[in-house]
């Protein structure tokens, strides 16, 4: 047997045997969940990322906002909670210049002029599927480049994820951390 064919094989060997003790364990079944909808992104505002194409571009923007409002679930809801959101419009933060040139027809300026803005339902729903809460709003944040510092290099929508943390503190109240603080 070859040796590159002999390395192959043992590599794939050792990935079988490490990928189910790679594998976390399963989430809990009354941990709290969401779900994310978006009506229409074809007809969003401004949903353009690195030049890709809306569909393409919503489907990251739809990515990214899902596991952020994982993250923000995990903090702010009960056990059992399950926070839906029907997204009928985003307007990412910047705007993206063509005449540039196409060397820069992609890039966003992050600008005061064009804050991020999202539009969207949403449900709070029990473990029970009752609804606990329910709304629309219109977010915006008209001071957003100087009420926090965006990480350096590139992340995706980092903006409209802190519209949504933003929107989840006052909504649905305080972190599960700073409760268990304040008790102790």
């Amino acid at each position: 047997m070859k040796p590159c064919l002999r390395l192959l094989l043992i590599a794939l060997f050792l990935s079988a045997i490490a990928t189910p003790g790679l594998r976390g364990a399963p989430e809990p079944a009354n941990t709290p969940k969401t779900r994310l909808t978006f009506v229409d992104p074809e007809d969003f505002t401004d949903i353009s990322i690195n030049g890709a194409s809306d569909r393409a571009s919503s489907d990251i923007i739809y990515s990214e906002l899902s596991r952020h409002l994982v993250i923000l679930a995990k903090r702010h809801l009960a056990a059992g909670q399950t926070l839906v959101l029907t997204v009928h419009d985003i307007d990412l933060a910047g705007v993206i210049e063509p005449w540039r040139g196409p060397d820069y027809g992609h890039v966003r300026y992050i600008r005061d002029t064009h804050p991020p803005r999202m539009v969207f339902d949403y449900q709070l729903l029990d473990a029970d599927g009752k609804i606990v809460r329910e709304g629309s709003e219109k977010l915006t944040n008209l001071t957003f480049r100087y009420q926090i510092t965006p990480p350096l290099g590139d992340q995706t929508c980092y903006f409209e994820k802190q519209l949504l943390t933003d929107w989840m503190r006052e909504r649905f109240g305080r972190t599960k951390s700073a409760e268990k603080r304040r008790r102790e």
